[in-house]
């Protein structure tokens, strides 16, 4: 129940956000006796930049991905070592207790 109005309460701030937005466009029409104001509005002039950004990023021409391969050397160990043994007692064939549950 608390998630739901969590979900709900950060719907509703979202929504009067975007309305307050576009209500600020209607600013502009405060301004229509006010000739030298309107110029120096900072609400018109946010309301105005926010109209005009663009959601898509413009397309860039001579954007290019340069393919990078990183070469790392591979020493190759040539020093094994095995110790063969030519007799193995019970204990050593298993490297674990065996399972308590089946």
């Amino acid at each position: 129940m608390k998630t739901n109005r969590i979900k709900n309460s950060i719907t509703y701030f979202l929504l009067v956000i975007f309305f307050s937005m576009k209500m600020a466009g209607f600013h502009v029409m405060s301004h229509t006796d006010d000739d030298d104001h309107a110029i120096h509005c900072n609400i018109c002039d946010h309301a105005i930049t926010n109209n005009l950004t663009s959601l898509i990023t413009p397309v860039f021409s001579n954007f290019s991905l340069d393919d990078i391969e990183y070469l790392l050397p591979k020493e190759i160990c040539q020093n094994y070592k095995f110790i063969l043994a030519s007799s193995s007692s019970k204990d050593q064939l298993f490297s674990r207790p065996p399972p308590f549950l089946l």
